[in-house]
């Protein structure tokens, strides 16, 4: 009797593996069609250069390519809807940054939430360089800080708008540095720097892609970046960590999320994909010339990522009071 019942079970265990195997190699390559990538912004920027360097290195090796498509517009919070109303097929996925997380806190009547998406590779992330009009008086951020509590509400900091990644490391360094600093909100990263520069108003936080070549051009002056530990291309210029601020620290990240129910063994190919074209040398020598680092993380630490950055800053958003219509 237990021959004859194992001898059924290893039957049934071969049938069931037979089946699996045809109905496997029935299904088509993946992608059957064109993938679609989602940039929230508008052509030209970091976001959306990462995210056609992603599309166009899977393309070399997929069957379909992958396709860029911007839709800016809300920093990008109409682009993500449209991703959540996306079918969780492994076809429409979206590079998002830092505010993807802090989007949640500012805008009160999201048609999303963070447990909607399905993180699938974090791909690099970039620190800020606090970066000041050579005239300014403050050489470092000590100094800053000094004038600031000797000064409140002087000294006028600018942001690439209301809400943005930049204007929430502003919160932070106000909050940790016990100072309050006047918030400029512009269209843009580009304009505030060009304001920097000509000297309409005194600092901003600026990328090192953005910020260095006016640097060594002596139009702006680093006083101190965001980042754990120093950069190596400013290896002068100390962290704003190590000047006075303990604790603080701020970054832009850059990554893919799918929609929630997207099947986990998709995510999962699909992050080996883009580990595959994002490992490369020259992928990674074209992360580091945009000032860019490039991160190697499973789905499971990005979401480690984004745990702990929801819960980092909405302590900030809360104690700023900051809400956007």
């Amino acid at each position: 009797m237990k021959r004859t019942f194992r001898s059924i079970a290893h039957g049934l265990l071969y049938a069931g593996c037979v089946f699996a195997a045809a109905a496997h190699a029935a299904d088509p390559a993946f992608p059957a069609k064109p993938v679609r990538v989602i940039v929230g912004m508008a052509p030209g920027g970091s976001n959306d250069t990462v995210a056609r360097l992603v599309a166009a290195e899977l393309t070399k090796s997929w069957p379909q390519p992958g396709l860029v498509d911007n839709k800016p517009g809300a920093n990008s919070t109409i682009a993500t809807a449209e991703l959540k109303r996306s079918p969780p097929d492994g076809y429409t996925l979206m590079l998002v940054i830092s505010s993807h997380v802090t989007n949640t806190m500012l805008y009160p009547s999201l048609s999303y939430t963070l447990a909607d998406f399905a993180p699938v590779s974090l791909i690099a992330d970039t620190p800020f360089v606090l970066a000041a009009n050579p005239k300014f008086a403050p050489t470092n951020v000590r100094e800053l800080i000094a004038l600031a509590k000797a000064k409140p509400n002087s000294i006028d900091f600018g942001t690439p708008g209301a809400g943005s990644t930049q204007h929430i490391a502003l919160e932070l360094f106000d909050q940790l540095a016990g100072i309050r600093m006047n918030h400029i909100p512009y269209k843009g990263g580009a304009p505030a720097q060009t304001d920097v520069i000509a000297g309409q108003i005194p600092l901003i936080f600026a990328t090192p892609t953005q910020s260095l070549p006016f640097i060594k051009q002596h139009q702006l002056k680093a006083l101190g970046v965001t980042s754990k530990t120093r950069l190596d291309l400013l290896r002068d210029v100390p962290t704003i960590d190590e000047s006075g601020v303990p604790g603080y620290e701020a970054s832009v990240w850059f990554g893919i999320i799918a929609p929630a129910a997207t099947p986990p063994r998709v995510v999962d190919y699909l992050h080996k994909e883009i580990t595959r074209v994002s490992s490369t040398p020259a992928f990674r020598a074209r992360l580091v010339e945009m000032g860019l680092n490039p991160i190697d993380a499973s789905p499971a630490q990005f979401q480690q990522l984004i745990d702990s950055e929801n819960k980092k800053w909405a302590k900030v958003v809360r104690d700023a009071q900051i809400k956007i219509d």
